[in-house]
């Protein structure tokens, strides 16, 4: 037995030599690879607003109507040229109601506007005709005007903004361009999973229509407001309508001062320079979104 454990020995040195000759030295670590670089997200050809515009679509009606009165009807649809659909927001039903209306957007998709422009190619509408009035515009009534973004070009489309009573009417028709407005104008039903959800709007101004001040009903007391701008109401903004009323626009500082007030005010409100100045003044405010000018295109330039 004494021979055998002499032999075995030997052997399980040259086995323990042999593994350690195969265990490989430490080898560098292996290096990162560096990954590629992000591809760039380019918008849809038909999500590019015209430079400058500061929307991508507008919708608006005209009626003949004083401007005055004119000068207090917002667009009934907007599409931002960075892609927020704005909506007005709820309206208590009390009366006097809140001097302003409060503005609220929802962020449109790519997909999307590309939808809205695929509509326009359905309906027949942007074939070179541009009128779709038709028949339907009669003395006095309403005009709606599409301006939609197509390819980075603005198209303007005429119609009769009228409610619509066929989905499916014939390319090109007046009841193509109404079909298109009652889609668009209601785009949380029509496209609702191409819309983020709603955040409230702050606008890039308000336009102020100074005038009288507004008698209140028998019954109701006036609201005096204190006007906080340093620019006098009695010379603000530029006469308009025969010099009966002025209408001016404020930004920046001027409007944050302005909102601030409009939080405790309403339509009753009567407005004075100082708590010891006489006259009061009325106001008819309308927020300013992108690529509008309310005083011009009511009261010309």
């Amino acid at each position: 037995m004494r021979p055998i454990r002499v032999a075995v020995l030997p052997l399980l040195a040259v086995l323990i030599a042999g593994c350690g000759a195969a265990a490989p030295s430490s080898s560098p670590a292996a290096a990162t690879p560096t990954p590629p670089p992000p591809t760039p997200v380019v918008p849809l050809p038909s999500s590019v607003a015209p430079v400058g515009l500061g929307y991508w679509l507008r919708m608006t009606t005209s009626q003949a109507i004083p401007p005055i009165q004119r000068f207090s009807v917002a667009p009934t649809s907007l599409i931002t040229a960075d892609g927020r659909y704005l909506v007005p927001g709820a309206i208590p039903m009390i009366y006097p109601g809140p001097l302003v209306t409060p503005l609220f957007a929802r962020q449109l998709s790519d997909a999307g506007r590309e939808q809205i422009v695929g509509w326009a190619k359905e309906l027949g509408l942007l074939d070179g005709n541009t009128d779709f009035t038709g028949a339907g515009a009669g003395p006095g009534g309403v005009t709606g005007t599409i301006e939609l973004t197509v390819d980075g070009t603005l198209a303007k489309l005429t119609g009769v903004p009228e409610a619509a009573t066929d989905a499916s009417p014939a390319p090109g028709s007046p009841a193509a361009f109404t079909e298109l407005w009652r889609r668009v104008a209601s785009l949380p039903d029509t496209l609702p999973g191409e819309l983020g959800p709603e955040q409230p709007y702050e606008p890039d101004g308000y336009a102020l229509l100074v005038g009288p001040p507004p008698v209140p009903p028998q019954g109701l007391k006036g609201n005096l407001q204190d006007w906080p701008l340093d620019a006098p109401l009695a010379t603000f903004g530029r006469p308009v309508a025969d010099g009966s009323v002025r209408c001016g626009s404020v930004f920046g500082e001027d409007a944050a001062a302005l909102d601030h007030s409009f939080e405790n005010a309403n339509q009753l409100s009567q407005w004075v320079q100082d708590a010891d100045a006489n006259a009061t003044f009325g106001l008819t405010v309308r927020p300013i979104v992108p690529g509008e000018d309310p005083c011009a295109e009511a009261f010309g330039p």
